[in-house]
């Protein structure tokens, strides 16, 4: 038992003198010294996410200046005339920001051909706000989708309805 308890306690006291050596060491590395940044510490402040009314998730990217959105994206859940539900993601670019920290985009409707000859109308519209302290962002996302057969007779409108959302730092 004397042997055990000696060499167990030589383990904790090199261990422990690793551990010390590192700690002292650590501050006086080139690295820490010439204020070296990790890549996370450099996207603070610009990268916010959180979720939809939904529960989907939302991911949003800012400029320094928090004057630019560089890329939105979503998931959003649609209910469609037919009884259908679908989600779709969503995503945007180089959205506008105000003074205020205010942003809106809306686009639409936008006629997609698919391949069997019907076409289908998307649109869309966002409005969202910074808060006070530059922290939050929330707002409200919907799309909408209208489906047409080869005659261009509609044959499905799916809504979101407006959704809310909020992310954060």
């Amino acid at each position: 038992m004397d042997h055990r308890m000696l060499v167990r306690g030589w383990r904790v006291a090199v261990v422990g003198l690793v551990a010390v050596t590192l700690l002292i060491s650590w501050p006086m590395s080139p690295g820490a010294s010439a204020g070296v940044r990790t890549p996370s510490a450099t996207a603070v402040g610009n990268t916010y996410g959180g979720l939809t009314s939904q529960g989907m998730p939302v991911f949003v990217e800012m400029t320094a200046t928090r004057r630019q959105v560089v890329r939105m994206v979503a998931a959003i859940g649609l209910d469609c005339t037919s009884g259908s539900s679908i989600t779709v993601p969503d995503k945007y670019v180089r959205i506008p920001v105000t003074k205020a920290g205010r942003l809106r985009i809306a686009y639409g409707p936008v006629t997609f051909r698919n391949d069997d000859g019907t076409t289908t109308d998307f649109s869309a519209r966002i409005t969202g706000a910074l808060n006070d302290s530059r922290t939050l962002l929330s707002g409200s996302w919907r799309v909408t989708l209208v489906n047409h057969d080869a005659a261009g007779t509609v044959t499905d409108t799916c809504d979101s309805g407006p959704r809310g959302w909020k992310a954060k730092q």
